[in-house]
């Protein structure tokens, strides 16, 4: 995120030395830390999160998608059975008479 490098953490840290004398500097760069590992915390979690919604988004579109095929696939089905009728009809009607007779 930052390219921050040792020069500039030298340079901040002797400032800060100057700045809140060496009895303050420790507490406030405890202080700093906590804030910063919060920060952190709070962009990990974020991330996290936006991640979760586009893998939830992406997963319902899928989900859709895969019910608007198999409805076009049924509907599809259906009409082919509606043009065959009579054929499909006494096929399964022979099929259901041969499997109750035995044979």
């Amino acid at each position: 995120m930052f390219d921050i490098g040792f020069w500039e953490l030298l340079l901040i840290f002797s400032i800060a030395l100057i700045v809140l004398g060496p009895e303050r500097l420790p507490k406030a760069a405890r202080t700093v830390g906590h804030w910063t590992g919060r920060a952190r915390a709070f962009v990990r979690n974020l991330t996290t999160e936006l991640e979760r919604e586009t893998r939830k988004s992406e997963a319902a579109r899928s989900f859709a998608e895969a019910k608007r095929v198999m409805q076009q696939s049924v509907t599809d089905l259906d009409k082919q059975a509606d043009d065959d009728g009579s054929t499909s009809t006494s096929s399964q009607e022979k099929a259901s008479k041969q499997a109750a007779s035995g044979e």
